[in-house]
């Protein structure tokens, strides 16, 4: 799962993530006090194009994006994201990059690049996360970033001000100085990385097949070329939807969407609205040729705009007959009865369904609503594997983590940062005011609140887009021991709490893979990151202090010291990862 390689005490290891790399570098030994700079990284895509890695940050503390060359990267990880500012889409291949420690001179001014000290990590695969007939996609979840703020615009609307929700994407939604004109589409894409093109995919290849068949569960519904393309497969007589009906979905687009898909629709088509006890929470696409299941699709990504382009979501593709076959066989009964108190009596309910095979990992599946003795046993079993005192790693993305959470794992997941004794980071949407924020000289673990970091940053930074009362965070997952044989990824639809469990149709995954464990640890520690890195540098109010302090990189050599500090959680994950 990684790509690794060494040169005169430095060494970098290259981390496949999901059309995503994350560089991890070390060196043997602590660098000579006020003498180290940082990082210059530079990459090679599959066309031979040489470009060195950007950084928003520089010495002058002025707004101008450099290349790491002149403003080295004074982290040791970093998540590279191709095609952010010198490509035009995302060029998937291999990639090779190029990692050199940068040093001052006495009088704190920048030498040049010393080649022989460059470590090359060649033959990186950079592309959609897939092995064998099983996928990862993830949203990019940066609508509240410097990046999209300089490509699209703080303010910048989602949606059109006017007109029909189901719209064409290609018309314009904005213009940039720098690049043009831009439509929803160009920014749908940019936001839906790789979990809409995989979404998309699947219903797109249903249209364009006369065998193929859809059977949807479906959550907040009312994105525009999800329901286009839903209401075309109506009118062809190939799909079936079960759509929540709860109060927060009804008098609204997905009703509106229900009457056009039955004003369409031919016989072999047709929507259920129902919610079980609470919610019909499941976001899945199931493809059946001939009657026969092929493909699943499943994860914590809603089929909405604020699923895709707002949220940090996941989705998992399995193209195994077996694991479709199963999703295929819950849906018909769900749509036979979507009660709770009918699923809870069927064996589907009462105990795991696993998975194994050569061309997928280890999978082992629940759906719900569960009865709460089986519910109890689930989220326990959980727990007892994040509190483990073997565990050497818990890193989690959980959307709901308030105190009104029932069951056992979201209470340990608050408390877990409070164990120094473990590698933790997580992030969440709602904390209940638990927040663990990086503390230099500190080995306690990060718990991040994204909704409490939605906050302007010092200049050289600019206004960002406000999420206002959207989620920033939606994924439910956690991982541990990413990087260990024995490594698990929980995640899904399921927000991990007895409630849900009992209430909700839902699923939640257990996935025993190396591999995917790390494609989903990569995605909770830039997440994480993001928004610590907000919650601790914020711009000073102009009404106490007219003076603002411009973010900078710090030309002392100073703050390489928590890197080697034993007692500092950046110590600890420098030699975790490299």
């Amino acid at each position: 799962m990684f790509t690794t390689n060494a040169e005169n005490g430095c060494s970098v290891k290259a981390y496949r993530g999901s059309l995503t790399t994350m560089l991890s570098m070390d060196l043997a030994e602590k660098p000579q006090e006020g003498s180290f700079a940082g990082f210059t990284i530079y990459y090679v895509n599959l066309k031979g194009q040489r470009n060195a890695i950007q950084n928003l940050l520089n010495f002058q503390g002025v707004e101008q994006l450099s290349g790491s060359d002149i403003a080295p990267i004074q982290a040791f990880k970093w998540v590279h994201f191709p095609g952010s500012y010198h490509q035009t889409g995302m060029l998937s291949g291999k990639y090779t990059y190029e990692v050199t420690p940068r040093y001052f001179d006495n009088n704190r001014a920048l030498l040049p690049i010393d080649a022989s000290n460059t470590v090359k990590v060649t033959g990186v695969e950079v592309d959609d996360y897939s092995e064998g007939k099983f996928s990862i996609g993830f949203t990019r979840a940066f609508v509240k970033s410097q990046a999209f703020s300089n490509r699209y615009g703080a303010t910048q609307k989602l949606l059109p001000g006017s007109g029909d929700w189901i719209f064409n994407t290609n018309e314009k939604a904005g213009n940039n100085a720098k690049y043009g004109d831009f439509t929803y589409e160009d920014m749908y894409a940019w936001l839906g990385f790789n979990a809409r093109t995989m979404i998309y995919g699947l219903l797109t290849e249903a249209l364009h097949s006369t065998s193929i068949t859809v059977d949807m569960f479906a959550y907040d519904f009312n994105d525009p070329v999800i329901a286009d393309l839903c209401l075309q497969l109506s009118a062809k007589g190939r799909i079936r939807i079960i759509l929540d009906n709860a109060n927060l979905h009804m008098g609204g687009k997905e009703d509106d969407f229900e009457q056009r898909f039955n004003a369409k629709a031919r016989n072999g088509s047709a929507i259920y609205r129902c919610k079980f006890g609470r919610y019909a929470h499941c976001k899945e696409i199931i493809l059946k040729k001939k009657g026969v299941a092929f493909k699943a699709l499943t994860g914590s990504t809603n089929f909405s705009y604020t699923g895709l382009y707002v949220n940090a979501n996941h989705v998992l593709l399995f193209e195994e007959p077996n694991i479709a076959k199963y999703y295929a066989d819950v849906f018909d009964v769900c749509w036979q009865n979507g009660k709770a108190a009918s699923f809870r009596k069927t064996n589907f309910a009462n105990g795991p369904k696993q998975f194994k095979g050569t061309d997928i990992p280890s999978t082992e599946i629940n759906v719900s609503p569960h009865t709460q003795q089986y519910a109890e046993q689930l989220i326990d079993a959980i727990t007892s594997v994040v509190t483990n005192k073997q565990t050497s790693s818990v890193i989690f993305s959980v959307m709901e983590m308030g105190k009104t959470s029932t069951g056992s794992l979201i209470p340990a997941l608050r408390e877990l940062h409070k164990n120094d004794s473990i590698y933790t980071y997580g992030i969440t949407d709602n904390s209940s005011g638990e927040i663990s924020l990086y503390k230099p000289g500190k080995k306690e673990g990060l718990l991040i609140d994204a909704k409490k970091a939605n906050r302007e940053l010092p200049p050289p930074f600019k206004k960002e887009f406000s999420l206002g009362l959207m989620h920033a965070i939606h994924h439910k997952f956690v991982v541990t021991d990413f990087n260990k044989p024995g490594a698990r990824v929980y995640c899904g639809s399921s927000n991990l709490a007895l409630g849900g469990e009992q209430e909700n149709g839902d699923n939640l995954l257990c996935i025993q893979d190396t591999d995917a464990a790390t494609v989903f640890a990569i995605e909770g520690l830039r997440l994480t990151d993001h928004y610590n890195y907000r919650s601790l540098n914020t711009a000073a109010d102009k009404s106490k202090d007219p003076v603002i302090t411009p973010a900078k990189l710090d030309d002392t050599g100073k703050w390489v010291e928590r890197f080697y500090n034993s007692n500092d959680i950046r110590c600890v994950e420098r030699k975790l990862l490299a």
